[in-house]
């Protein structure tokens, strides 16, 4: 498989071993011949690793991580050799709004339109994702 744009989710499970689809996802960007991300994948990355959270019985737990390691992580994965860095150049007005059911899917559609706009195929755990998708060409490709 050549290249692919990792939505957040894909990003954080295959670069955090401790996410619950590192076992999947991991293998998955390994590969590739290249995996893109974009500050908004990466953003959603540190917010990921830096944020407070709350357990099973809903107890607040500390971050993951402090932000010079979640920074420190980040850079690693941009010194990856099959690592490339895809800037947001598209406006959300290229944005086709088929599907969209709701305001939790602007980012999703945003990335789908950038993956489009590129010609690259955008990686995504996310079923949800399926009905915002052009059946005549696709750019989903869901990690299995």
């Amino acid at each position: 498989m050549p290249e692919a744009l990792l939505d957040a989710n894909a990003l954080i499970a295959a670069f955090f071993p401790q996410h619950v689809d590192n076992v999947r996802s991991r293998p998955f960007v390994e590969r590739l011949e290249h995996f893109y991300t974009t500050p908004s994948t990466q953003g959603a990355l540190l917010r990921y690793l830096t944020r407070p959270w709350k357990n099973e019985k809903r107890e607040p737990q500390p971050p993951l991580m402090p932000p010079a390691t979640a920074m420190t992580l980040l850079e690693e994965i941009e010194r990856c050799p099959t690592h490339v860095f895809l800037p947001d150049d598209a406006s959300f007005a290229s944005v086709a709004m088929t599907s969209l059911s709701g305001h939790k899917q602007w980012n999703d559609a945003y990335l789908i339109a950038l993956a489009r706009r590129h010609k690259l195929k955008l990686a995504t755990l996310e079923r949800k994702m399926d009905n915002m998708d052009d059946p005549k060409n696709p750019v989903l490709l869901r990690i299995a």
